[in-house]
């Protein structure tokens, strides 16, 4: 037989009242069935826990023993129920994400600021990486969500579209092209292109862009957006990057310029597994994340990136 809460509680009434009828008042039952709350929690506990006689009702030994114990699993359960409310009005809690570095930089800080004011006792950890490893997170359960680009030949992923980010051109301000007021791919093709490695979700992208023109000549390969920005300010090449990349990548003395002919584009957004569900905490940050069209860190950036209206559908 198991032991209930709500017999533990019976028990302290009655421990305290030593009154049958007192007792059962306070904790609302009739008192034959507040009667036999005590019985079956001494069959539970395989001991009698009062004495009692026509007149009175007094703690046995192991009453007086169980006592104590019986405050503490109360307390413990209050704690555990209040815990659990606090959880579910998002008063606390955690909530983690993975995300490309263009987009922690550019698009998270508003909305994670918003949630933080509205929501001080949950936490946010963000996880800012490559594609690949957004990905992993994600399928190991590590993280609620991720923002990246579309996984490829993931059947247990579920992909919902963010935003559309155009790619630039970076150079420095006292290019000859830096004149323009944009640059064809071909114009800045002709050019030493710096770009991002090939495990970046970035330079595939790219690469799909400038599939089947003339290949340009590659003068340095890296992983971090400042060393982009560093390499093009030395003087070593040109660049080009999604808009959303220009917050980490621009610094005194470099431009940036769109680029057409044609308009290259990749689709960012959600990324999480397949019929998961989110926690209480986690779908409240998903409904910072679609008010982002009205955030204003971004209309410097006008039409390179355009936000998809069914954000947040999933």
């Amino acid at each position: 037989m198991t032991m209930q809460m709500r017999q533990v509680r019976a028990f302290l009434e009655l421990a305290e009242t030593l009154s049958f009828s007192e007792g059962s008042a306070r904790v609302g039952l009739s008192q034959p069935a507040f009667s036999l709350s005590i019985q079956k929690l001494e069959e539970a506990l395989g001991t009698k826990l009062f004495d009692r006689t026509s007149r009175t009702v007094s703690l046995t030994r192991e009453g007086e023993a169980f006592r104590p114990l019986a405050r503490r699993l109360a307390a413990t359960f209050d704690e555990t129920v209040e815990e659990m409310a606090d959880l579910v009005a998002v008063r606390r809690g955690r909530v983690a994400l993975a995300a490309l570095p263009s987009l922690a930089a550019r698009i998270l800080p508003d909305a994670v600021a918003r949630f933080a004011t509205s929501h001080p006792g949950v936490s946010i950890r963000i996880a800012d990486v490559l594609h690949g490893a957004v990905v992993d997170l994600v399928l190991a359960g590590r993280v609620d969500y991720g923002f990246s680009v579309e996984p490829e030949n993931q059947d247990e992923l579920s992909f919902t579209p963010l935003v559309r980010d155009r790619f630039v051109a970076i150079l420095r301000d006292d290019d000859p092209l830096a004149d323009r007021t944009r640059l064809t791919w071909d114009a800045l093709l002709a050019r030493p292109l710096v770009t991002m490695t090939g495990v970046t979700s970035v330079r595939r992208r790219l690469d799909a862009a400038v599939a089947g023109r003339k290949a340009p000549k590659l003068v340095g390969e890296v992983n971090q957006l400042a060393t982009v920005s560093g390499l093009v300010l030395a003087g070593l090449g040109v660049s080009a990057l999604p808009a959303l990349c220009l917050p980490v990548v621009m610094r005194p003395g470099l431009t940036w310029l769109p680029l057409d002919e044609p308009v290259a584009e990749r689709s960012l957004g959600l990324v999480h597994r397949r019929k998961q569900s989110f926690s209480v905490a986690a779908k409240a940050f998903l409904g910072e994340l679609r008010r982002l069209p009205k955030s204003p860190v971004l209309t410097e950036l006008g039409d390179e990136i355009r936000f998809d209206p069914h954000l947040g559908s999933a």
